[in-house]
């Protein structure tokens, strides 16, 4: 694994996101049109990219494969929220911000910045693995997601049919059904499915950075907990977690894939839904900036431990 690929790739997803801040300062961007992007990302372009990844694969079919990685997954995405809940209490999180920093915990960049990152360090062979980790996060995320982003909100949240089948969501079991089928889908279609999807990385990370903009950039780096919060998450839980993911996994792959997961810095889903759900947006912003900052050394520092 090239250790220089993978930093590359971090400081490029970063130098995006610098792009955001500035075109926000210059005025091109402006935070009724970030809301609109908001929209755009959870409705159009990521169930695109969700699609896309399946459309892509060229990945050999094991069913037995894929039940197992479904299962790992699952596993990590309910400890996950248990550990985010240690880190609160440790951390001393105000009781209005820690659904928010649970959440953080349980759901990392596997997504926008999954996909690249994985395909660095193992290569194409690691795409579709990423994928059904990624639709596990969707079903999720509009789910669970929703509960823990009004966690210790005075209103009660009332899940109906319309949140589960979220455009999240049903893009994750229309890429199911299609790789289970091998549903042919036309090339013209899935080729406009996946130039949709290419988009949301960019305009993704770029909202980030003009949401970073309207905070000056002093209280960026003075959120003292992102610091301890960031050490815990990208780089003790990954190191405990390795010797209990490689007694039950022994397959090199799915264990490296496992693992980067969990290291992987906060999603930049967690701005769209403070956004979405009138949160803390300036801490989401500042959260997955710092994470992914850091992220450029966490990562390669994650594979030189355990998987070089």
């Amino acid at each position: 694994m090239d250790i220089q690929v993978i930093i590359l790739q971090m400081i490029q997803l970063f130098l995006v996101i610098t792009l955001g801040y500035i075109l926000l300062k210059i005025k091109i961007l402006d935070t009724d049109f970030n809301k609109r992007l908001t929209t755009l990302l959870l409705s159009v372009t990521t169930p695109a990219l969700i699609v896309s990844s399946v459309l892509s694969s060229t990945v050999e079919k094991d069913i037995s494969q894929i039940i197992f990685v479904f299962i790992v997954g699952l596993v990590i995405f309910i400890i996950l929220p248990i550990l985010g809940f240690l880190i609160v209490k440790i951390i001393k999180v105000p009781i209005h911000q820690q659904g928010l920093y649970i959440f953080m915990t349980m759901f990392s960049n596997i997504g926008f910045m999954g996909f690249p990152v994985m395909k660095s360090i193992f290569g194409n062979q690691a795409v579709f693995l990423t994928a059904i980790f990624n639709m596990i996060f969707n079903l999720l995320v509009f789910t669970f997601g929703i509960v823990l982003m009004n966690y210790h909100s005075p209103q009660k949240i009332k899940m109906n049919a319309q949140q589960l089948l979220s455009p999240g969501v049903i893009a994750s079991f229309i890429a199911l059904i299609i790789y289970l089928t091998d549903l042919h889908v036309p090339d013209v279609v899935a080729s406009t499915i996946t130039m949709v999807g290419d988009i949301t990385t960019p305009i993704a990370m770029m909202l980030i950075g003009s949401t970073l903009a309207t905070i000056p950039l002093k209280e960026v780096f003075n959120e003292i907990r992102i610091y301890p919060f960031t050490i815990l998450k990208q780089i003790i839980i990954p190191i405990i977690a390795y010797p209990v993911l490689s007694f039950f996994i022994q397959d090199s792959l799915i264990l490296g894939v496992s693992l980067i997961m969990i290291a992987m810095p906060v999603a930049n889903t967690a701005v769209l839904f403070a956004t979405e759900y009138q949160k803390d947006v300036a801490l989401a912003a500042k959260s997955v900036f710092m994470t992914t900052l850091l992220s450029i050394i966490t990562i390669p520092l994650i594979v030189a431990l355990f998987l070089s």
